[in-house]
């Protein structure tokens, strides 16, 4: 009974490891978009669509 209990957990997380590593065709978007989130300068992140705050002071 104990091995079939952790025969199926190592199975299951065998499955779960599979889709962990599963690549979705919407991924590489969204990789590029982190990119443009950062401050070129500085490389800080940006929030909103302000400008940065070391454009604004003049440093950088």
């Amino acid at each position: 009974m104990i091995v079939k209990i952790v025969l199926l957990f190592l199975i299951g997380f065998a499955a779960l490891a599979m889709f962990g590593k599963l690549r979705l065709p919407g991924q590489a978007r969204r990789r590029g978009r982190r990119q443009a989130l950062r401050c070129p300068s500085c490389g800080r992140y940006r929030i909103g669509r302000g400008r940065c705050p070391c454009e604004d002071n003049g440093h950088g």
